[in-house]
């Protein structure tokens, strides 16, 4: 009788039992039910095997040798069928556990009842060999590609193992049969195991593949841009297409020169170390902002988030960075910035503007009050009152409407009036005003009984107080402070207009000039008078207030006076007068009744 020699077999049996531990390795890295269950499914073909070799020296009766073979055999392929299933992700059928339960209890009955080992064995052979059938069909009926040759080669392998596995050549008479039966089983089983080994790595190669793809499809398409630089080889391993659009450096230029990065981007100045994050490792994560500038103007806001990546051993080897384009939030944060300054000016112009009505009407009330004024001019006295509340009520109403933030967006009320009249009214509270703050008021008029303004009466009442206000506060106390108001018409022009009501050309102009009698205007302020702010060099007389000098005048209210005058078609000027003092005046357009 031909005998195999024991070495060869248990060497074969042995290499069956290191791929079975290699499947295993391979699970415990990976986390894989599939690569758990086809080791522990070669774990137990390993140990079919060895017990084939057991059978060859004639250690078990015939009997319990089938039944122990067909126990391993019933169990490898259940748990092969079970990795399969793992592998491509689907869910086994609930049918084929209670199957393979009712084909171990019959197998387990083998020695104990003939009659069920005569009518059970055939069946539990073609069951154990249709449970890897239908996993070798798996592998080719569920595809993750197309064209993979392994994957027909595996479903031969396992449909022939499926075959070959249970053929009980061992249990014959002629023991030669053993060896092709041995070393075939051997064969195929390995083969088997190496092509799912490639198969394996294959489709992990293939699902990176991918994962990559749909990760730079993603990244490629999303609003931010991302970088990775690699410290080890002072590159960039990636960098996003629409950096070009936040750096002004494409993508091409980068991988080239990475030290580009900041050729044409700036860095606040808190954010100043930013420039350095190519140049060494990183150790923490950190952001800052970014302002890409093209001939000296910044077009672009970006915000810069970025990461250290460690090795296993904890060192840095690579950065990750994300920048977010954040030009439209940094120009609604410039444009909120820019509507709370002026917001916040505006405020001070009404305050400014307050200051003088409430001064007159407090004046005027202490005059009643204090009976100093004569009873014929108690009813002059109201009227002022009642003017200055108006004006006091225009003002509010302005502070209401604080989303006109500038003196040129105020609300006009424009009427057609007599020259005559609004300017005798006002002519009128000047004198007074004046002569209430402890100054010598003189005042001349010359207009034209039969000329017409068109004009916001309130606004303009605005700008007379401006201006003698602020001749009392550059006037010491006791000197003289001059109003004047006059009409001067064009006679040529006046002569070509006819009885024409069309108020477009002008026929002259109204004049109204405050000069006091302090120490006038430096002649380099002059042209600056009428600026938002200004303060300028002009002295104030200490004599004045006693108490010391009154703070700088602001310059609002002349700007203010110098909008709303502009608003009426006319102009201001400032200059210095023969007296010593500065001469304010403003021009409004006249036209004839």
């Amino acid at each position: 009788m031909y005998q195999i020699p024991a070495y060869s077999m248990l060497a074969s049996t042995a290499t069956t039992l290191m791929l079975s531990i290699i499947f295993l390795i391979l699970s415990r890295q990976t986390k894989k039910n599939s690569m758990r269950f086809w080791g522990i499914s070669w774990l137990v073909y390993s140990a079919m095997f060895f017990l084939d070799f057991l059978n060859l020296q004639g250690s078990f009766p015939g009997v319990y040798y089938i039944m122990l073979r067909q126990i391993l055999s019933l169990a490898g392929s259940y748990v092969f069928l079970l990795g399969t299933h793992y592998f491509f992700q689907r869910r086994p059928k609930g049918f084929i556990k209670w199957t393979t339960i009712l084909s171990l209890l019959l197998i387990l009955l083998y020695p104990l009842v003939p009659f069920v080992y005569t009518l059970a064995i055939i069946p539990n052979v073609i069951y154990c060999s249709g449970l890897l059938i239908c996993a070798g069909c798996m592998f080719i009926s569920f595809s993750w590609t197309q064209n993979l040759p392994e994957k027909l080669l595996a479903s031969f392998f396992i449909i022939i193992w499926g075959i070959f596995m249970n053929h009980f050549g061992f249990s014959l008479q002629h023991r030669g049969l053993a060896i092709p039966t041995y070393f075939i089983g051997i064969f195929t089983v390995n083969a088997l195991i190496l092509i799912l080994v490639i198969i394996y790595f294959k489709k992990a190669r293939f699902l990176d593949t991918r994962q990559a793809s749909r990760f730079r499809l993603l990244v490629e398409n999303s609003s931010d841009s991302m970088f990775l630089y690699d410290y080890k080889s002072q590159a960039f391993e990636y960098v996003s297409p629409s950096i070009a659009q936040l750096i002004g450096v494409t993508g091409k230029q980068l991988y080239e020169m990475p030290d580009r990065f900041f050729d044409y981007v700036n860095t606040m100045e808190q954010c100043k170390d930013i420039v350095g994050i190519f140049s060494r490792p990183i150790s923490e994560p950190g952001n800052g902002i970014l302002c890409l500038y093209r001939s000296g103007t910044v077009i672009r806001w970006s915000e810069i988030h970025y990461l250290p990546i460690r090795d296993n051993t904890g060192t840095v080897t690579a950065i990750e960075g994300i920048l977010r384009d954040i030009t439209e939030r940094k120009t609604m944060e410039e444009e909120l910035k820019a509507a709370e300054q002026v917001k916040k000016e505006f405020l001070e112009n009404i305050s400014h503007e307050i200051k003088t009505p409430v001064t007159l009407i407090q004046g005027y009330t202490e005059s009643l009050l204090d009976k100093i004024v004569p009873a014929e001019s108690t009813d002059t006295y109201l009227k002022m009152i009642g003017s200055k509340a108006r004006m006091l009520t225009t003002l509010v109403d302005d502070l209401a409407q604080a989303s006109h933030i500038t003196s040129q967006s105020l609300e006009y009320r424009f009427y057609e009036q007599k020259a005559e009249e609004v300017f005798s009214e006002l002519l009128s509270q000047s004198e007074f005003h004046v002569m209430q703050s402890g100054r010598e008021p003189v005042i001349h008029s010359c207009i034209s009984g039969d000329t017409i303004l068109i004009v916001d009466p309130y606004r303009i009442q605005q700008v007379v107080s401006n201006l003698i206000n602020n001749a009392i506060r550059h006037t010491p106390l006791g000197r003289k402070i001059y109003v004047s108001c006059r009409t001067d018409l064009n006679e040529k022009l006046a002569g070509q207009v006819g009885d024409d009501d069309d108020y477009n050309i002008p026929e002259g102009e109204l004049v109204f000039t405050v000069s006091d009698t302090g120490d006038g205007i430096p002649e380099q302020d002059l042209p600056h008078i009428f600026e938002r702010n200004f303060s300028g060099g002009r002295r104030i007389n200490p004599d004045m207030h006693p108490h010391g000098a009154p703070p700088r005048q602001s310059g609002l209210g002349l700007f203010i006076s110098m909008q709303i005058v502009k608003q009426h078609s006319g102009n201001m000027v400032a200059q210095n007068n023969e007296h010593g003092g500065a001469e304010l005046s403003f021009t409004l357009p006249l036209y004839k009744m």
